[in-house]
This record gives C-alpha cells, structure tokens and sequence, in this order.
C-alpha cells in the first residue's frame, strides 16, 4: 500500500504541474492543510480545509508572489505518510524579491486520497517526525 500511496502523491504533483483537474481525484474532499507556522506570507492561515481550502491555500501564495513552484526533488515512502522533498521558488510580489526554501511536505494518504498536507520548512525536523532521518 506505501508504494501505492507514493503514486498517488506523485499523481497530484503531476496535475498541478499541468493543472489538471482530475487531481482533484486524489485529493479527499476533506483534507486538512497545514502551512508551516514559521509561514510569515500575508493572509496566511494555520489551517484550511477541503478542496476550498487547498484552493483558498493557493491563492494566498498566488497573492504574496508574482512567481511560485514547487519542485519535486524526491518523494519518500514512510510508512503511512509519504514526503515530499521540494525546492520552493517564489518571487515576492511586492518586493521582487526571489526567494528558494527547500522544504518537506508530509502527506497522510486513506483509501487511494490524500487527507493530510503538512508543509515544513525544516526538512530534517520533518524526516525525523515520520521516522526518516536523511
């Protein structure tokens, strides 16, 4: 099921690239969203919830940045979670400033969809929580 599991992670990464709808499929209609609380972007919440709230999530970092991707170094099978290590460039909207943070994304994923995001700047702190250390 972790392989399984780690498909289904690197489907949604794949849609969002594209923006495919259909990676809405694999994402449950009520998961939860968890930004890094070091997250100083404006509007930023500290959770979201559902497929408005991931949407809700996007637009905030559409709204600080006038560029953003994410971009996919590795995708790590662990156990019941999945991590994604990326490399997230932006470019701040207001200041023109560019900004590359290598950061963790936690996914908890139940009956084939994603129903957890957590997104952690410190990728060590992250890869020691679900038991991976790099």
């Amino acid at each position: 099921m972790s392989q399984e599991n780690v498909e289904i992670v690197r489907s949604i990464y794949a849609g969002w690239s594209t923006n495919d709808a259909a990676t809405a499929g694999f994402i449950d209609p009520l998961i939860e969203i968890h930004p890094d609380p070091r997250s100083d972007w404006p509007g930023i919440e500290a959770t979201y919830q559902g497929h408005e709230g991931l949407a809700r999530y996007f637009r905030s970092i559409y709204d600080a940045f006038s560029e953003y991707r994410a971009e996919v170094d590795d995708i790590l099978d662990a156990g019941d979670r999945v991590v994604t290590l990326a490399i997230e460039r932006a470019r701040g909207k207001q200041s023109g400033i560019p900004i590359i943070r290598h950061t963790a994304h936690v996914w908890t994923v139940r009956d084939g969809r994603a129903v957890r995001l957590e997104i952690n700047w410190d990728r060590d702190a992250a890869l020691k929580a679900v038991g991976l250390e790099e």
